[in-house]
């Protein structure tokens, strides 16, 4: 499972994560980031600074709940840093409430910081490694597991404070189920790692406890003291939060041979492993932290907006009261439990040939074209180039690019637009115009920038457009030249801006009258021809109409005529 989980939806192509990344352990494709987790070192950045909370730390809280609901008893291991997160240093307090969710018991991972600081103090007694890179930092492993495969030789063959403490619980409390709680994301990844120890079931932060503790109505201020809270033998254990702190756990005398020597922050410990690498620091033992702060400086701390500098002050290492009972502790000899591996993936390299290629695809032919603004996440254009040759990055994530080819678009529509474009501020002053619009309104862009258009005095479309949101169509003359156009006027709210779109529809006008002309003059012409045949039809029914009576009396008198000879 996933430690780093995605809510896609909210990705909104900032590319600030790629950006913030150290390791660049972030692909962007299909218009969203995808954490590679085989280069992922969990040191949480990408999730702390994630404006769109479209990342966010994986939950083991219902697996917990289960084990509660399960047959053994479930013991909490709690990173020292608690007294950085928890308003109250009554570590009573926090016992009680713990237990109130189910659990058979609770105490400090630092009972097993002391026994990691004998083993690292016995290591360097035997002189058998050049370098010792030690650390309770499971980003620290998987940074150099995963990119300085040539140091793991020098990473402390020592279990993690947090395993060598479930080790001690489980051969003290016998068969039970151990779950760490602290301010890390990669303690998740440790947890879940065979080659860790296998100690561990599950480890939750700081802040899905307190989500699981609010949603169960347990608040510290109301909760009683745990009468039975167990403390520590050594107190001054609970240093290793800070930087510098396993340093403090380790007797002065115990360095022989060896510089100490403490890094705290990814980019020094990047720095640190590079000289290591390539031979320039010999010698020494090394504390190590990926955070700033070291446990401090955290990311589930730093979500929660606690500063390191702040609580890391609240560490010293003396004793408290829980201290007076003391958990039992087996004498264990820890055989060097922990065991590393190397986890690096080759990424393939690209040819210069290939990068002038990748380049020349977002219109950067030559050096000068590279602007390395850094806005796709990436130091660098060919850094960014090698990331897509590599499958990493999107070639549309170059925003100078993509942003210089969408303006050259609109401009040249813009410019070649046969219909004049005006922009206008609030107080209808021209903000910008086109060629069309310079010829049209008869003025140059120089001239009429920042001052009102005289065709547009007094022209209430504007206020129209504004009150009434739609644009307004109308219909005005502008010149001699341009006695009828066509101006439709929109308001830009989000903008606080107007448009006004200007069409000259002169011809269109003209031939408009010229067939209102030919109608009329047709229907005319009609009416004429109509007149014209009813006085024809006229006439001929006229002449029918006596042809017709003729034509009646020489039928009768021949009809008379004939009878007349018939009977005589």
């Amino acid at each position: 499972m996933s430690v780093i989980e995605l809510n896609t939806t909210n990705c909104q192509n900032c590319y600030r994560c790629i950006r913030e990344c150290p390791l660049k352990a972030i692909a962007f494709r299909d218009g969203r980031a995808r954490i590679i987790e085989k280069q992922c070192i969990l040191c949480g950045i990408c999730v702390q600074t994630c404006p769109q909370n479209a990342k966010y730390i994986r939950s083991d809280v219902p697996y917990v709940k289960e084990l509660l609901a399960g047959p053994k008893p479930v013991y909490v291991s709690i990173a020292p840093s608690w007294k950085g997160w928890y308003s109250t240093s009554d570590f009573k307090k926090i016992s009680a409430a713990f237990k109130k969710l189910g659990f058979a018991g609770v105490e400090e991972t630092a009972i097993g910081a002391a026994e990691t600081s004998r083993e690292y103090a016995d290591l360097m007694r035997t002189g058998s490694m050049k370098n010792i890179i030690a650390t309770a930092c499971s980003s620290v492993v998987m940074l150099v597991e995963r990119y300085y495969p040539e140091l793991i030789k020098c990473l402390a063959p020592v279990s993690s404070p947090m395993m060598a403490h479930a080790r001690l619980m489980r051969e003290t409390y016998g068969d039970i189920k151990v779950v760490f709680v602290g301010p890390c994301l990669s303690k998740k990844d440790e947890a879940a790692d065979p080659l860790a120890g296998g100690l561990v079931n599950y480890a939750l932060t700081f802040s899905s406890l307190d989500k699981w503790m609010s949603e169960a109505g347990i608040s510290l201020d109301e909760i009683p003291e745990d009468g039975q809270a167990v403390g520590l033998s050594e107190p001054v254990t609970r240093l290793y939060p800070k930087p510098s702190g396993i340093l403090n756990t380790i007797p002065e005398e115990s360095f022989t041979g060896y510089k100490p020597m403490a890094v705290d922050g990814i980019f020094r410990c990047i720095e640190l492993f590079d000289a290591m690498r390539d031979g320039e620091i010999s010698g020494v033992f090394v504390e190590a932290n990926v955070c700033a702060g070291g446990c401090m400086g955290g990311p589930v701390l730093r979500m929660g907006h606690h500063r390191p500098i702040v609580e890391i002050e609240k560490i010293d290492g003396k004793p408290m009261s829980q201290d007076a009972a003391p958990a039992a502790t087996c004498n264990l000899q820890f055989p060097h439990p922990r065991v590393f591996t190397n986890r690096s993936i080759p990424n393939p390299q690209p040819s210069e040939e290939e990068i002038k290629k990748i380049l020349a695809r977002i219109g950067k032919y030559t050096p000068e074209q590279e602007l390395n603004c850094g806005s796709c996440g990436y130091r660098s254009c060919r850094e960014k180039a090698v990331a897509v040759y590599q499958g990493k990055a999107d070639m549309n994530m170059c925003l100078p690019f993509f942003r210089e080819r969408a303006e050259n678009i609109s401009n040249t529509v813009t410019e070649h637009s046969p219909n004049a474009i005006i922009a206008l501020d609030p107080s209808l002053n021209v903000i910008d115009l086109n060629p069309a619009a310079e010829a049209m309104f008869e003025v140059t862009r120089k001239d009429a920038l920042g001052v009102p258009l005289a065709q547009f005095y007094g022209e209430s479309a504007f206020q129209e457009a504004k009150d009434q949101n739609t644009p307004i169509i109308k219909k005005m003359v502008l010149s001699e030249k341009f006695p009828s156009v066509e101006s439709t006027f929109i308001y830009i709210g989000e903008h606080g801006m107007y448009l006004a779109f200007v069409k000259d529809i002169s011809g269109e006008e003209q031939r408009k009258e010229q067939l209102e002309s030919m109608r009329d003059h047709t229907i005319e012409v009609a009416q004429k021809v109509i007149e014209k045949q009813m006085v024809v039809a006229q006439e001929i029914a006229s002449l029918l109409g006596e042809t017709t009576a003729e034509t009646k009396v020489a039928l009768t008198n021949l009809k008379k005529s004939m009878s007349d000879l018939s009977q005589g």
